[in-house]
């Protein structure tokens, strides 16, 4: 009897995360996405490759297009960040093969763009904010000819992201790949280590040794210092790490995801949820903290190339492949059934 109940409890679960997909927005014709923020439920921020602001502050219910004034011509995203209903960060690099990198910020909901920051070499960012003050963000710059000598740097921002200083704190020797913030907290990684901050960066007395340091890592989510999940290649290699073990967990391809291209991946207390844009048009679930996983394909013939959480809620939101017209689908997602996290003590 308890093993019928929790099989119905589980299938009701998928049922719950499964069944809410909603198209919210289609973009113009032509217009592909190339960046998705949720700072809420309610607020939700969208890029295209040519550099339109899709924007909602009502869940989805309404969106408002808007053209970027402001950015140079020629360039190509890196990151996008949206802070809160007015304030955005777009980062670029100028497609020279030699730069330069660029950060624009918007404080009046996406309408005109001031430069706020640039560096030489052709330029990989990401950012996060803390509150509406403070930040990080890590600048990795190469450049096709050598004419700029490889490298990388950690900066902070205390006064809303208008001015962005070196950070003497960072602790990564090679190019950071990944830059979560949550709250006070914030995880980075590299090629070979992850560090994890309580103290919004000014100190990361946590690092832990990734396998494979040559090969890049992608798509981190974390939800504290014992509790993370990223991929360790360009195909499926998923690399974890949970209460009660101990440290980093391989698990390769875990069972029931196929060995595709990993696009995107969302991790919420035992829930997470994996996307593969390019192979099999699946969305991954796991409500056992990723160590197995239950697909379905939410849009027929598609799939979603972006996903994200609401940082501040439950909303999933999902974006169709680059290659295609864009369009924009919402997840409202009930309060959470099950605990966080689920521990294992396998290795």
């Amino acid at each position: 009897m308890k093993k019928a109940f929790v099989t119905i409890l589980f299938l009701l679960l998928l049922i719950r995360c499964f069944s809410q997909w909603e198209l919210s927005l289609t973009c113009n014709a032509g217009e592909s996405l190339a960046g998705i923020s949720a700072p809420s439920n309610d607020i939700i921020w969208a890029i295209t490759q040519n550099f339109f602001i899709y924007r909602t502050i009502n869940g989805g219910s309404n969106w408002k297009r808007i053209r970027c004034k402001g950015l140079e011509d020629d360039i190509s995203l890196s990151n996008f960040y949206a802070l809160n209903a007015a304030t955005a960060f777009i980062s670029v690099s100028k497609s020279t093969g030699i730069g330069p990198g660029l950060i624009y910020k918007t404080s009046d909901s996406g309408r005109s763009w001031k430069l706020v920051f640039t560096h030489k070499g052709t330029c990989t960012f990401k950012l996060g904010m803390f509150n509406l003050s403070r930040g990080l963000m890590a600048c990795s710059f190469d450049s096709f000819n050598g004419s700029v000598k490889t490298g990388q740097a950690l900066y902070q921002t205390t006064d809303g992201g208008d001015n962005w200083i070196r950070d003497t704190a960072d602790p990564s020797k090679n190019f950071i790949m990944n830059l979560e913030i949550k709250g006070k907290q914030v995880a980075l990684t590299d090629y070979k280590n992850f560090y994890w901050s309580a103290d919004r960066g000014n100190s990361f007395p946590v690092s832990n040794n990734l396998r494979d340091p040559s090969s890049p890592k992608y798509n981190l989510q974390f939800e504290d210092s014992s509790y993370a999940i990223l991929n360790a290649s360009n195909l499926v290699d998923i690399l974890i790490k949970r209460p009660g073990t101990g440290g980093w967990i391989d698990m390769d391809v875990p069972p029931g995801i196929d060995n595709g291209f990993i696009t995107a991946i969302v991790l919420d207390g035992s829930e997470c949820w994996m996307t593969e844009a390019f192979d099999t048009n699946k969305l991954y679930y796991s409500s056992d903290s990723a160590k197995t996983f239950t697909f379905t394909t939410p849009i027929p013939n598609s799939s979603f190339q972006f996903l994200t959480k609401a940082r501040k809620g439950r909303t999933l939101v999902g974006g169709t492949p680059s290659f295609m017209s864009g369009k924009i689908y919402i997840n409202k997602r009930a309060p959470a059934l099950s605990g966080f996290p689920v521990a294992y003590s396998d290795r």
